[in-house]
């Protein structure tokens, strides 16, 4: 759970564990505790344990401990030893400093807006300020004040909109483009991973954590929403030309899409803490999900949902495979992959710009109702409908990689199944 270990085959990990072990144990996972009971059946009674942990992910860590575990699942190493080692893992300090990790979702957010947001570079050293804002507020202020970590979410959004459109309004909107700047310095805050985690938890039958998961990602993406519209709303208020363009003029050639894409998976990569031996992996299978759906993306341009399947599908077997033959963790290989497809659906979708109609609204207004601006709303769309834009759009987005992963799992297990039980349980264990 400290590491970004897949949350729907947790309680499977424990079972073959508890089995390995000899060990009567039942276990039950909710987001941020695994509930476990140990039956004696002699004395018939039951010692129940509950373990708390932060949900977090640091690749470099979870390649160690599910090392580990692989090593004591197959009598490899004895559990003292294994308790040792994992105790290790988890007091050792972090690989990267975290100014350098405040620097790299800087750069990660400059290489993000050309092939997510049509972006230009004349754009990008304002995405480079604004993406290192929000590392800052996330790894340095939020770990130290408890009270700034709960509004952390909203008040980022509001404030990186702000600035968005207070730089995009520069010399009439001409000289830098708005929704560039606001889409890709948010975008390593993107709950895509969370609903990911939700969607495999409700596919896995693992309805408790996956209904939890699932109504955070929907409410925390409206906070984003909400965060968008306000910020802007904000700036739209004191500055009366402020810019409403929600579009890139004079944007790259898209192929150029395929050198910024590596760059941004090892800026995801470093950020979160990868081994250097797993980089290359990493950015690999990257850019082979990025590369299927920008073909699929010309081929149905009007449907995100068949990209994304068949890019996570894509993502899914390069991931399995390299498990297979490398004995990595096909979980952490992916995790870059998915980062960089969720932006492209939003993008394609156009739901995080949703939230500048509604603050053109609001500042635009001109009735009042008992001292209160009344917005006139046009009769295609509603201020409801706008404001879950996001949360749609995200949620439509996971459970489209979400059936990619699926497939791709099935169709590996019917594929491997008849093999040695090392083969397949590569393709069993990991997800």
């Amino acid at each position: 759970m400290m590491f970004g270990a897949p949350t729907h085959r947790l309680e499977e990990y424990l079972r073959m564990m508890a089995r390995v072990l000899e060990i009567d144990g039942q276990f039950l996972y909710l987001p941020g505790c695994m509930i476990i009971s140990f039956d004696d059946l002699s004395t018939h009674t039951t010692e129940v344990k509950i373990v708390r942990s932060v949900q977090g992910v640091n690749l470099g860590k979870l390649k160690d401990s599910h090392e580990i575990y692989k090593e004591v699942l197959h009598d490899v190493v004895p559990v003292d030893e294994a308790i040792v080692r994992l105790d290790d893992i988890i007091k050792s300090k972090d690989k990267f400093n975290p100014w350098f990790r405040v620097l790299m979702m800087g750069l990660a957010s400059a290489t993000v807006a050309p092939f997510a947001f049509d972006g230009r570079p004349i754009d990008m050293p304002i995405c480079f300020l604004l993406g290192s804002l929000l590392g800052f507020l996330q790894l340095i202020v939020a770990p130290k004040s408890d009270v700034y970590t709960n509004v952390f979410e909203i008040g980022a959004a509001v404030l990186t909109s702000f600035l968005a459109r207070a730089f995009g309004s520069i010399q009439g909107g001409e000289l830098f483009c708005f929704s560039a700047i606001a889409q890709s310095s948010i975008c390593l805050i993107l709950p895509g991973y969370l609903v990911l985690c939700a969607a495999l938890e409700l596919q896995s039958k693992a309805i408790v954590p996956g209904s939890i998961r699932m109504v955070y990602a929907i409410i925390y993406s409206l906070f984003l929403g909400f965060g968008i519209t306000i910020g802007t709303a904000i700036y739209g208020w004191i500055d009366d030309n402020a810019t409403s363009s929600t579009t890139c003029s004079n944007t790259l050639d898209s192929h150029w899409n395929f050198l910024f894409v590596p760059a941004f998976a090892f800026c995801l990569t470093y950020v979160n803490q990868a081994k250097w031996k797993q980089m290359p992996v990493m950015i690999l299978i990257a850019l082979v999900g990025y590369i299927v759906n920008f073909f699929l993306s010309k081929k149905f341009p009007n449907s995100t949902q068949i990209c994304n399947t068949i890019s996570a599908f894509a993502v899914g077997i390069c991931a399995n495979l390299y498990s297979r033959l490398r004995h990595g963790v096909a979980a952490a290989a992916l995790l870059p992959a998915i980062f960089v497809l969720v932006p492209s659906g939003l993008a394609a979708t156009g739901s995080l710009l949703s939230g500048l109609s509604t603050a053109n609204e609001l500042t635009n207004s001109t009735s009042t109702v008992n001292g209160t601006s009344t917005v006139a709303v046009s009769s295609d769309s509603s201020l409801d409908t706008i404001v879950f834009n996001v949360a749609a759009s995200m949620i439509e987005i996971a459970v489209g990689i979400t059936v990619g992963r699926i497939e791709k799992g099935n169709r590996l297990r019917y594929t491997h199944c008849s093999h040695a039980f090392s083969m397949c349980f590569a393709v069993e264990v990991t997800p």
